[in-house]
């Protein structure tokens, strides 16, 4: 869905992530300034905090990843990440335009659009510790694996263990053929 932005002189954009965690809870945050509501859900405002990988615009959708780094997360809190599955969460990145002048959503259908949508491969955590006040704080950089990427890679097709169709008489010979050679083409 293209989003017609001709009737605006100047634009604000900010984005918005939405993270399920399974076993856990559904986090949302975002890099804009103060907390703001979308269709009843809250996001988080981190401000700086967060950054996200450039996406590039395709025609076709990419098996492309990004990572996603969250910092300034309280040491105190390094337990809830460790102690969750954060790889497999599913991670949905929106980017929301809006007037610079009243800081609201452009009253444009389809805004905030979806960005990007995959899933977390990997994360890595590093701490930043500052050694006189015993005070620190961690940041986690996440590897987000498109959802396009996880499709190519899905494995499927059709079992053929004779136990699966025991009535099946065509499959009497796949026990005898399953360890079979065949050279198609090979001179004889």
């Amino acid at each position: 869905m293209t989003l017609d932005l001709s009737n605006y002189k100047s634009v604000q954009t900010n984005l918005f992530v939405k993270m399920v965690v399974p076993g856990y809870a559904t986090l949302t945050f975002s890099d804009y300034h103060k907390d703001y509501d979308i269709g009843g859900v809250t996001y988080q405002a981190l401000g700086e905090l967060l950054s996200v990988t450039n996406t590039s615009d395709e025609l076709r959708a990419s098996r492309k990843e990004i990572t996603v780094v969250i910092s300034g997360i309280p040491t105190g809190n390094i337990s809830e990440i460790l102690n969750n599955r954060i790889k497999g969460s599913e991670l949905i990145v929106y980017r929301g335009f809006f007037d610079p002048d009243t800081g609201e959503l452009l009253p444009i259908v389809g805004n905030p659009a979806g960005k990007f949508h995959g899933v977390v491969s990997n994360y890595e955590i590093a701490d930043d510790l500052s050694m006189g006040d015993d005070t620190g704080e961690i940041t986690i950089a996440l590897n987000v694996t498109s959802v396009v990427e996880l499709l190519n890679n899905k494995v499927s097709g059709r079992r053929t263990n004779p136990i699966d169709f025991p009535n099946e008489a065509s499959m009497d010979r796949v026990s005898a053929l399953a360890k079979s050679n065949f050279n198609f083409g090979a001179p004889q």
